[in-house]
Formats: structure tokens, C-alpha cells, sequence
């Protein structure tokens, strides 16, 4: 750093206090740490802020950078140093609880975990919002002490070693000099409480298995593998933390007559021969009831056809999808006599298209 002024590195006058000193170191070790700004260079940067500092916030080292204008790091230089300190030692006192920055939360500060069950539905039960009842097994506040986890008729006392307060003050020497950080209690896990009677209905956890009936509303459109969260409904979490939420993964049977993608159905509509040569109106069974269905003549067999608005509800979304209708020949398996001499006029009377052909081809040669 020879040629580098350490009151611009940490941009102050020269006659600017300690304390102003002290947080402008703070602003830029925050700003150039190399655990939070990962730009080329900010590590130099950090190695040159903490050297500034160290020399000016001494006032021995200050006077004498004053007078000699120097930070020659030889042996016998009053800046030289044995190094800038562990980072994370650093970083753990700047921005762990020592100057505005987040308390530890204890130990014993632990969200519930979330539940899971599963519901079985029919395609039918899409249709619709439904209401659920589920049983589940959870842990919850024991209702005997309340969660104090001390027997009844007794008290919680305050933990002796961090006096109550759940948190404990170490102090070491650094070069930056003397700091104090603090720390969760290692005694009460940060409660800042001990328990010399626990309960005897929860063992001194606090917490009590309860069966509960839980009713969810599945919503209408919902879809096969579709999960349903229910915040706060899972197990009670312990020191004050929220509890867990309640996980309900839905399985929708397989329909005999309709397939489903998204909120679209797919059906076949077995018709006879004579109903797609000549056309009719037949009915078509939906989820709810039979819609009519206009199939003209000369329709061929594998024909889609689309009923709008006949599909299951949009999940999230509005309206309803669509029941697409495939129509198909069901060619019967045994005829009577009377039927196959139906049939049999019907292959006779019809023109050879052969024959058809070359009549045209001889017409052409002509």
C-alpha cells in the first residue's frame, strides 16, 4: 500500500474522529467482504480497508502515520502486523449480532414439520368443490402445561448461566482489538429457562400427540397427483416457532367410459353402419347427463366430434374444457338372416368402382 493515503482508502479527513473512523469501517468491511461480494478484486479491497483501519484506529500508529506518512510493512515498522484476521471471524461479528445484524434464534426454535395424507376422488367428484374430512395424528401445545414444559405448580426458573436472557457475551482480542459477539446460551439452548420439574403429560417436551379431524375443500378441476397445502395444520413446532402445514395429495381413479388431459374428457361413441352412412342425432353421455349429438351422413368411422363446455372445470382458471367425442363403427359379431340379406343387397348393389374405372379410362381413349 506505498503511495496509498489510509484516510482516503476509508474516505475520512484526517481529522476525523474515532468514531467516525470506526463507521466508515463498518459501511465498507460490510460492502467489500469478499463472503458477500463476490467482484474481482474485493478481497484486495477488504485486505486494504482492514489494514487502514488498524492503523488509524490505534492512536499510537495514527500519530506516527501522521508524522511519517508511511505503511511499510518491514519488521521494524510500527504498521507492521502479523496478518488481517480470520474472514469468517470477521464476517461473524460484523454480521451476525454484533452491530444491527440478526440475533441467533436458539436451538430450541424449531418449525413443525408438515403432515401428509392422501384423498381418493372419482372422476365425478371433479366437478365440483368437495369437502374432505380427514383424520390426522399430530403434535400439538400440551394443554397440561401449556407448552411451559414444567410440571403444574411449578415454575420455569431462569437459566444461571446466561441469567434469563437466552443469550451469552464472549469477548476476544482481536486486531481489532477487544470484541464482544453473542452467542445462543450452550446451557438453555437460548429459552434462557430451565425446567427442574418437567411434565409428566408431555415429558418435558411441550408438545402432546392429539388425534384431530381436519376438513379440507378440494377445489373443482383438480387433476391426479395435485397436492393441496394447508398452512399451520401439520405439527406444533417447539420455542415459539410456527407449526408445519398439512400436505394432502390427490388421486384421481381411472374412468371406465373417459379418459381426461388438463380439463379436457375423451370419449368413443360405438354408432352402426347405417347411422354414419345416413346420418342421426344420437345422445351422448357426459359426466352429468346426455347432450345430443348430430352426426351427419357419410360420416366416416374414427370421426372426432367436440362438445364444447362439457369437459371438467379449469383449475385456477375459468369456464370448463371440452368433451371431445370419437365415433366409431361397432360391427356386430352374429346377424340374423334377415340382416345378412340386407347386407348382402347392400355389397351387391353397389357399383364396382373397378368397373367404374375403366369405363372412364376407355371413355378418355376414346
Amino acid at each position: 500500500m506505498a503511495g496509498v493515503d489510509l484516510y482516503s482508502v476509508l474516505g475520512v479527513s484526517r481529522g476525523a474522529s474515532q468514531e467516525e473512523i470506526k463507521k466508515a469501517y463498518r459501511k465498507l468491511a460490510r460492502q467489500y467482504h469478499p463472503d458477500v461480494n463476490a467482484e474481482a478484486g474485493s478481497a484486495d479491497k477488504f485486505k486494504e480497508i482492514n489494514l487502514a483501519y488498524e492503523v488509524l484506529s490505534d492512536p499510537e500508529r495514527r500519530r506516527q502515520y501522521d508524522a511519517f506518512g508511511t505503511t511499510s510493512q518491514g519488521p521494524d515498522s510500527p504498521f507492521s502486523s502479523t496478518g488481517f484476521g480470520n474472514f469468517s471471524e470477521i464476517f461473524e461479528y460484523f454480521f451476525g449480532g454484533g452491530f444491527g445484524g440478526r440475533s441467533p434464534r436458539p436451538r430450541s426454535y424449531v418449525q413443525g414439520e408438515d403432515l401428509h395424507r392422501a384423498v381418493h376422488l372419482k372422476l365425478e367428484d371433479c366437478l365440483n368443490d368437495k369437502k374432505v374430512q380427514l383424520k390426522v395424528q399430530r403434535r400439538e401445545t400440551c394443554d397440561v402445561c401449556n407448552g411451559s414444559r414444567a410440571e403444574q405448580g411449578s415454575q420455569p426458573t431462569s437459566c444461571p448461566t446466561c441469567g434469563g436472557h437466552g443469550m451469552v457475551n464472549q469477548v476476544r482480542d482481536t486486531l481489532l482489538g477487544r470484541m464482544s459477539t453473542t452467542t445462543v446460551c450452550p446451557h438453555c439452548q437460548g429459552e434462557g429457562l430451565q425446567i427442574s420439574d418437567p411434565c409428566r403429560a408431555c415429558r418435558g417436551s411441550g408438545l402432546a400427540e392429539r388425534q384431530r379431524t381436519v376438513e379440507i375443500t378440494v377445489p373443482a378441476g383438480i387433476d391426479h397427483g395435485n397436492v393441496i397445502r394447508i398452512a399451520g395444520e401439520g405439527h406444533a413446532g417447539r420455542g415459539g416457532a410456527p407449526s408445519g402445514d398439512l400436505l394432502v395429495q390427490v388421486t384421481v381413479e381411472p374412468d371406465a367410459q373417459f379418459s381426461r388431459r388438463n380439463a379436457d374428457l375423451y370419449t368413443e361413441l360405438k354408432l352402426n353402419y347405417a347411422d354414419l352412412a345416413l346420418g342421426a342425432t344420437v345422445n351422448v353421455s357426459t359426466l352429468e347427463e346426455e347432450q345430443p349429438l348430430r352426426v351427419p351422413a357419410g360420416t366416416p368411422s374414427h370421426e372426432e366430434f367436440l362438445l364444447r363446455g362439457q369437459g371438467l372445470p379449469r383449475l385456477r382458471g375459468h369456464g370448463r374444457g371440452d368433451l371431445h367425442v370419437r365415433v366409431v363403427v361397432d360391427v356386430p359379431r352374429k346377424l340374423t338372416r334377415r340382416q345378412k340379406e340386407l347386407l348382402e343387397e347392400l355389397r351387391n348393389g353397389q357399383e364396382d368402382p373397378t368397373r367404374k374405372s375403366g369405363k372412364l379410362f376407355q371413355r378418355f381413349q376414346k
